[in-house]
């Protein structure tokens, strides 16, 4: 629809449309970002075939690096993100004293912190760097609704309620 030249207030100014045009591009690629990390992080989920505790033992035996990644995404403050984090402690430690070389990690929003990295940056980078220095992955997450451990091939899942990840249970089975 071409402005009115006639009526100055229908003439938008180029700068605006600029600006405009980068924030919403802007917003575009963001979305993006997410969508490929969220996709690749149910993928990875959905393609794995659930094993037992005895075979992703064997697993574990066999690898020498591990990394505890603590999903803190959508978490407020309180109880359940205190037992996550504190869950998480226990599990790097008790991976260390099995011997193995432990990395943690912890998704927040659309970041990661931890890893090689002393920095924030997308979450898709640190699963990309588990993939590429071999750290079988144990994920630690929140889930007011379902309490539970799922082990596959390439990776642990232990996620529940403050009361769950407060028992943190994973280590037990992991020893």
């Amino acid at each position: 629809m071409a402005a009115d030249v006639a009526n100055p207030e229908t003439v938008v100014p180029k700068q605006a449309q600029g600006g405009a045009i980068r924030a919403n591009a802007l917003l575009i690629a963001a979305v993006l970002v997410l969508a490929v990390a969220a996709a690749l992080f149910l993928a990875q989920q959905a393609g794995e075939k659930e094993i037992g505790r005895d075979q992703f033992k064997a697993v574990l035996n066999a690898t020498g690096k591990a990394a505890v990644v603590q999903d803190l995404r959508g978490m407020g403050e309180g109880d359940a993100r205190f037992n996550e984090q504190n869950c998480g402690i226990q599990l790097s430690f008790t991976l260390s004293t099995l011997g193995k070389n432990v990395t943690n990690y912890a998704f927040e929003g659309d970041q990661c912190f931890g890893g090689a990295a002393s920095y924030a940056r997308p979450i898709a980078d640190c699963v990309s760097e588990m993939g590429a220095e071999s750290r079988l992955p144990f994920f630690v997450g929140f889930n007011a609704t379902s309490n539970g451990t799922r082990f596959t091939a390439g990776a642990a899942y232990f996620y529940g309620d403050a009361q769950f990840l407060g028992d943190c249970a994973i280590t037990g089975l992991v020893r």
